[in-house]
């Protein structure tokens, strides 16, 4: 009997070992099990929503421009013999900038001139030949043609009348009429020829007059450049190119230099998307930092929005008035442009916002009991949007402020999904 009271008691023993072995091990592996499941869930980050304004900005790179650049190109080739300034030198104008050798536009000015004086004289003759005294020969020419179709007018009618009472034999009629034709015959070829001379008399003066215009031109141009042995700056400005030194050749392919007037101003030309150029306008303000002025900040107005002539329908060129102060023009820089584009009460981040077959949606964050404690998961919430800037997107309908909208998830998410927040 006590024996078997011993093996009760040590299968009592046994038993509730086992039962808190088991209970242990259960503990263990749901530990295991929610930790192993957190490990697989999507991790997320989340925001409230909140009111404000939207800002747009645009962004482009480009380089600082004078308003006005003047700048010289020579019609004849010259050699450069002198020059007396460098690229970024400050000039007033009348200053000489270089000197070009002129001996080559002297010759030709004296062929022009030449060729003046010959144009000249044979425009003279033209006159002369051409006046009422010189044609006096055709107009008697026509005179007597005229007098011969008369003549003969007056022998067919003659000759037809007596015709007609039989005075005559039909031979003797027929020859009146030949007569006649041959007359006319004559009177059109001298009225034609006289009107011939007349006409090439006219248009050899006209075109006379043209290549005498054109030479005087030419005289004139030459004479220009004929002074132009000492380059002097047009205005007050800074030399922004010089495309020759001393001993090149100067020629009509590129300009002498280029000079930006600095009582004119300058502005800065950004390049940016047309997408963010649609939201900029006359007046905004711009911020624009110059790389060679170790990123200075500058502050500017656009004054003009144009397009792109390399990158039509693709790009824009924001045209901003900045101040004067210590730029010379040509220095590359990033211009950034910021427009108020309205306030709103639903704000949230762009990465919040998705998009379907069925519009524009949002995940918000929710909290429920599950069988191993408190979860979240997240719901799929149907949303009308607005406007969007490039960080914030108005949402019109769908949530409101007290919502917990995921900005970012390192999985894709779906509608129900369980969700663990990133640390």
């Amino acid at each position: 009997m006590k024996a078997l009271d011993g093996d009760a008691t040590i299968r009592k023993k046994i038993t509730g070992k086992a039962t808190v072995i088991f209970l242990s091990v259960m503990i263990v592996l749901t530990f295991f099990s929610k930790t192993i499941n957190n490990f697989t869930l999507p991790k997320v980050t989340y925001e409230t929503p909140a009111n404000g304004a939207l800002i747009k900005e645009a962004t482009g790179t480009g380089k600082v421009q004078a308003k006005t650049i003047h700048d010289l190109y020579v019609r004849t080739s010259m050699k450069v013999t002198g020059l007396m300034v460098e690229v970024g030198d400050s000039v007033t104008q009348g200053q000489p900038l270089l000197t070009l050798n002129t001996a080559d536009v002297e010759n030709q000015l004296k062929d022009e001139q030449d060729k003046y004086a010959q144009k000249k004289l044979h425009l003279e003759k033209l006159i002369e030949a051409s006046s009422p005294d010189n044609l006096l020969t055709l107009d008697k020419a026509v005179q007597t043609a005229q007098q011969n179709v008369e003549k003969a007018q007056r022998h067919y009618d003659s000759s037809k009348s007596l015709y007609e009472v039989g005075a005559i034999s039909a031979n003797d009629f027929a020859d009146a009429k030949p007569n006649l034709d041959n007359a006319k015959m004559d009177y059109e070829i001298a009225k034609n020829n006289k009107d011939k001379i007349i006409n090439d008399y006219r248009k050899d003066i006209e075109s006379t007059k043209l290549e005498i215009d054109m030479i005087e031109r030419k005289i004139a141009e030459l004479t220009k450049e004929m002074n132009m042995s000492t380059v002097t700056a047009p205005c007050d400005g800074i030399v922004t190119e010089l495309y020759y030194s001393e001993g090149m050749t100067a020629t009509a392919s590129q300009p002498v230099y280029k000079i930006a007037d600095t009582k004119g101003g300058f502005q800065f030309v950004a390049t940016v998307n047309i997408s963010a150029a649609e939201y900029l306008g006359s007046g905004d303000t711009a911020e624009i930092s110059i790389n060679s002025l170790n990123n200075r900040s500058i502050q500017g107005k656009v004054n003009q929005i144009k397009d792109n002539q390399q990158q039509i329908g693709v790009k824009k060129d924001v045209v901003i008035d900045i101040p004067s102060e210590g730029v010379i023009g040509g220095e590359i820089g990033t211009a950034a442009i910021k427009k108020n584009i309205g306030s709103y009460n639903v704000l949230v981040s762009n990465s919040a916002v998705g998009q379907d077959n069925d519009g524009h949606f949002v995940y918000v964050l929710k909290e429920r009991e599950g069988p191993l404690g408190n979860e979240f998961y997240v719901q799929k919430v149907s949303i009308s949007i607005g406007d969007s800037d490039n960080i914030k997107t108005a949402v019109l309908s769908g949530i409101t402020a007290m919502d917990k909208v995921v900005s970012n998830s390192d999985k894709p998410l779906s509608d129900d999904s369980p969700v663990m927040l990133a640390n």
